[in-house]
């Protein structure tokens, strides 16, 4: 041991606080040795930093009470910013923590599908342990992981074992070993078993078998000649597992090999031996037309599959088999998501319209025996846009998903498994941190599938999600966005989820006493009562009253509610800050700043904005508006007003509540990643988004419900901007539909017309444009009309 006096000197040593691991040490000096001592003093040295950086260090480690012991004693407890870096301790103590959660409940799911007993984890002491140093829990944690997958490799031998003997017994088909050896590498060995010894038929995606990984010293071309020349396959021995299952694979395969020569009688052919390997009781004709660059057909009943027949319903395929010199199919795009196949196309760089159908895909997909027309969706799901899985907008998945909590469940691992997002783990994950909100599921789902093939993705960012930005921004918005723009309402959100964790019941004498905590000044207790009823409204909420309110557990109230504080004080100073005289929902100013923002490339819009940010509704605001629109109408578009970059989402959520009071009773749903940067100014891109959202919103004109929904995907290198809304549609005749666009004319009475006019004009300055999608009917619920956006990335 290292004498005491030394210890004691290092301890009062001021420099010690730019050595970390000396800092880590010192916290427990009856642990010190000579060779301990010296390495944390040398790595100091080596490393050269200084107290700044040795604090974001131990915080990044996770040495949580060492970096606690340098604020409380070190030269950066004196600086400005010690509120920051102590909330930013409780901040990482409360991530860790969830990980450690998340990660136990994760090895709890997973020994419970594998039928195994799981030694029991002590949470109590792995928290306290988390709670000072991630470094000393996570050896305890991984350790029972590493003794967990010991278990069930022997547990999968041992079915494996069992399986062989049914196999030679011949009391168990190819297909269902098939299926059952899935069943067992996805470690769901009690549904296997049942496999195996009964013949029960396991449900959902685990079940269908994964394509063989492929083998890099060989590319798709010579195996597929080998396959085909059976002089070639006798000497290539080591492929033989690569061989096609059956007849109908290897007709397959043939049949794409006679692609390169072109024509009608090779797309035919192809065609038919797709059909036929899927489904190999079809006997329908092939019926193919002819369009740009190849030939269009159809395979019906190719999803035929129940378990996935619900994300294709009609259980059909569109099929595009192009020529041998077709690089990409063209004039596809009113068609829903299709296949294409041939010799010479190239796959495209993220999710669009279509998904090419390979050489490896097919090769892969020809050894397998079961589940193919589910392998089948699996490749065309990495390719196909996350909304032919999980909907357009949180309304559609929540119906997808079905209100039984087991459908729920099994069809969030299909929507994972099907776009390549995760299994299991990952779906247990997101069910815990959305508590099944479905608009906060769809966001998660949408950033996954944005992260996807990134480094550190998908289901690697999941659990940190709360450090990324933006996101986070994007997910508190999206939970308060049915509170609309309420303060008060606000308040009594933030202060209930400071007053008690989700689940667990506050009642509204604890609320208005937290509020009480957090200001001098608090909005009367009816008001208060009367919002707390009001958050019934959120789904978030079990159970909201007059008199008490539940949230549902959920890893996203967590992590807000480390924030409620700071929300909670924050929201009070804004409700605070309103004149006396201020009406709380002030739908006039609102509906005045929703109308300016048509005006937002002319001069004079700045002084209308600073007169209505001051000044009560009176006649003079009125003058400055009608003003102008005359300068609107007058001025031409200037190329310098509409160059530079935003963010389309950010835009979007700042005008969707003044959107929401100028056309009070109707709804508008918003579906967009994180963020959506385009290249063009932000007063462009609100003035082209206003004259689509406002001509939605006057579709609805006449009835006190309806709805708008926008959706932002990205295409290639553009942004795709489609605002959909549930009105009558476009009038005009068929074939005419460029009357839309044309200066002066509008379907919504004299004097109006200009407003799309301009909005194409300002998108094709930014090298973008504005269609006409569909005059109606181009959606099952949102019938009206489908205008879309189309601007360049940033």
């Amino acid at each position: 041991m290292t004498d005491d006096p030394v210890v004691e000197l290092l301890g009062r040593w001021p420099g010690r606080f730019r050595f970390g691991r000396l800092a880590v040490r010192l916290r427990r000096p009856e642990q010190l040795d000579d060779a301990s001592l010296i390495d944390a003093v040398l790595s100091g040295i080596a490393e050269d930093e200084d107290e700044k950086s040795v604090f974001e260090s131990l915080l990044q480690e996770g040495e949580l009470e060492a970096a606690e012991y340098l604020l409380e004693n070190g030269p950066l407890s004196s600086q400005a910013h010690l509120s920051r870096r102590l909330q930013a301790i409780t901040d990482r103590r409360q991530e860790l923590l969830e990980d450690l959660r998340s990660r136990c409940a994760v090895l709890r799911k997973r020994a419970q599908d594998a039928d195994l007993v799981l030694p029991d984890l002590d949470m109590a002491e792995l928290e306290r342990r988390c709670a000072v140093s991630w470094l000393e829990t996570l050896p305890l944690l991984e350790r029972a992981e590493t003794d967990f997958e010991g278990e069930l490799r022997a547990g999968q031998k041992a079915l494996r074992d069992r399986l062989e003997e049914r196999r030679a017994e011949g009391t168990i088909d190819p297909a269902g070993a098939e299926s059952s050896n899935a069943l067992i590498d996805a470690g769901l060995l009690r549904a296997a078993a049942r496999q195996i010894d009964d013949g029960t038929r396991s449900s959902g995606p685990e079940r269908v078998p994964v394509l063989p990984a492929w083998k890099a010293d060989v590319s798709p071309e010579q195996l597929l000649e080998w396959h085909l020349d059976p002089v070639q396959q006798q000497r290539q021995a080591r492929y033989a597992n690569w061989a096609p299952a059956d007849g109908s694979a290897r007709r397959l395969l043939e049949a794409y090999a006679s692609l390169s020569d072109g024509g009608f009688d090779t797309a035919q052919r192809f065609a038919t031996a797709l059909r036929s390997f899927l489904n190999p009781g079809s006997a329908d004709d092939v019926r193919l037309d002819e369009v740009t660059g190849g030939y269009l057909t159809t395979a019906p009943r190719a999803f035929a599959d129940p378990e996935i027949a619900r994300f294709r319903p009609l259980d059909n395929l569109d099929l595009f088999i192009g020529g041998p010199e077709t690089r990409e199919p063209e004039g596809m795009g009113e068609i829903p998501p299709f296949v294409a196949v041939g010799p010479a196309l190239r796959t495209p760089a993220g999710r669009g319209g279509y998904a090419v159908l390979g050489l490896r895909a097919l090769l892969q997909l020809a050894t397998l025996r079961t589940g193919r027309s589910t392998a089948l969706l699996r490749v065309l799901g990495l390719q196909w846009p996350l909304a032919a899985f999980a909907g357009r907008t949180p309304e559609e998945l929540d119906e997808l998903l079905g209100s039984d909590e087991s459908s729920r469940w099994l069809t969030l691992r299909w929507i994972l498994d099907l776009t390549g997002l995760g299994g299991i783990t990952v779906a247990d994950a997101l069910a815990h941190t959305t508590g099944w909100d479905p608009a906060l599921l769809h966001l998660f789902l949408q950033a996954l599938a944005e992260r996807q093939g990134r480094f550190a993705g998908g289901a690697r960012w999941l659990p940190q999600w709360r450090q990324d930005r933006p996101f986070a921004a994007a997910v508190e918005d999206t939970v308060l966005r049915p509170l609309g723009s309420s303060l008060v309402a606000r308040i009594a959100f933030w202060a209930a989820l400071a007053a008690g964790p989700a689940g667990e019941e506050v009642t509204a004498e604890e609320l208005l006493m937290e509020a009480q905590l957090a200001a001098d000044a608090v909005p009367d207790a009816d008001a208060i009562r009367a919002a707390m009823t009001g958050l019934a409204r959120l789904r978030s909420v079990e159970d909201a009253s007059a008199d008490r309110v539940r949230f549902r557990r959920c890893g996203v109230l967590t992590v807000l509610g480390d924030q409620a504080q700071q929300r909670l004080e924050a929201v009070l100073r804004d409700w605070a800050a309103l004149p006396e005289d201020a009406v709380l929902e002030d739908d006039g100013h609102a509906v005045h700043q929703w109308e300016a923002r048509r005006h937002g490339l002319s001069p004079g819009y700045e002084e209308y904005m600073a007169a209505l940010a001051e000044s009560a509704l009176d006649a003079d605001l009125d003058v400055l508006l009608a003003g102008l629109a005359r300068r609107t109408a007058e001025n031409a578009i200037d190329q310098q007003r509409v160059d530079g970059t935003t963010d389309l989402v950010l835009v979007l959520r700042e005008m969707c509540g003044m959107w929401q009071q100028a056309f009070p009773g109707r709804q508008m749903e918003i579906g967009a990643p994180a963020t959506a940067v385009a290249r063009i100014s932000p007063r462009a891109a609100q003035v082209v988004l206003y004259e689509l959202l406002a001509n939605a919103g006057e579709a609805l004109a006449g009835s006190d419900f309806g709805r708008v929904a926008v959706q932002v995907e990205p295409s290639g290198e553009e942004w795709l901007v489609d605002v959909r809304d549930s009105g009558p549609g476009i009038t005009y005749p068929q074939g005419r539909e460029d009357l839309v666009f044309r200066a002066g004319r509008s379907t919504k009475g004299e004097g109006r017309g200009d407003g799309l006019h301009r909005a194409r004009r300002i998108a094709e300055a930014a090298d973008g444009d504005v269609l006409l999608a569909s005059r109606s009917l181009g959606h099952p619920v949102l019938k009206g009309a489908h205008f879309r956006l189309i601007l360049p990335m940033g």
